[in-house]
C-alpha cells in the first residue's frame, strides 16, 4: 500500500487536494448560474473522454461509457434536490443550499481514475482486457453521469423560476 502512494506522481496528489477543497467548499450554500452549471460537467467530460482507453474495442469501451452516463445522469436526477434553490435577486442564477453529494461524487470521479491509472499501471496486460474496458468506461460515464444530471436538473429549475420571474 505504502509504495502505491509512494509512486504516485505529485500532480496526482493536487488534483486530490482541488478536490477536496471545492467539495468542501460545497458545502456551504453557492450561487449556480448557467455558466457555473456546465463548467464542471464540461471539464470532466472532456477529461473522461479524453483519458478513457479504448483497447481493441472502442465500441465497447464507448457503449459502458455511454450506459454508465444515461444511469449516471438518471441517478442524479434522483439524488439531487431542487428543495431549497432559489432564484438570485437579479434573476440570472439559482442559491443553491450547501451538500455534501458533490464531495462524494467528486471523490468517486478521482477514486475511479486512480484505480484505472494503478491497474494500467500494474497490469498493463489486463488494462485491455473486456473487462476493464467495461469496468472503467462504465464507472467514468457514471460518475460524469452524476454531475450531468444535476446541471440539468438545476438548469431545468432556473428556467422554470426565471419564467416566474
Amino acid at each position: 500500500m505504502i509504495n502505491i502512494l509512494q509512486d504516485t506522481p505529485l500532480w496526482v496528489y493536487a488534483i486530490f487536494a482541488m478536490i477536496l477543497y471545492y467539495g468542501l467548499r460545497a458545502r456551504s450554500g453557492s450561487r449556480e448560474s448557467l455558466g457555473s452549471l456546465l463548467i464542471a460537467p464540461l471539464i470532466l467530460l472532456v477529461w473522461s473522454l479524453w483519458s478513457m482507453s479504448l483497447g481493441e474495442h472502442p465500441l465497447l469501451a464507448l457503449g459502458a461509457w455511454t450506459a454508465g452516463a444515461v444511469l449516471g445522469g438518471l441517478m442524479a436526477m434522483l439524488l439531487f434536490s431542487t428543495f431549497g434553490a432559489v432564484l438570485d435577486s437579479g434573476g440570472e442564477a439559482l442559491l443553491v443550499p450547501g451538500t455534501l453529494k458533490i464531495l462524494g461524487i467528486s471523490l468517486l470521479f478521482f477514486v475511479v481514475k486512480y484505480w484505472l491509472g494503478y491497474q494500467k499501471a500494474v497490469h498493463p496486460e489486463q488494462a485491455a482486457s473486456v473487462q476493464m474496458l467495461s469496468i472503467g468506461g462504465a464507472a467514468a460515464g457514471f460518475t460524469v453521469g452524476l454531475f450531468w444530471g444535476r446541471a440539468l436538473k438545476l438548469y431545468r429549475h432556473l428556467r422554470i423560476l426565471q419564467a416566474r420571474h
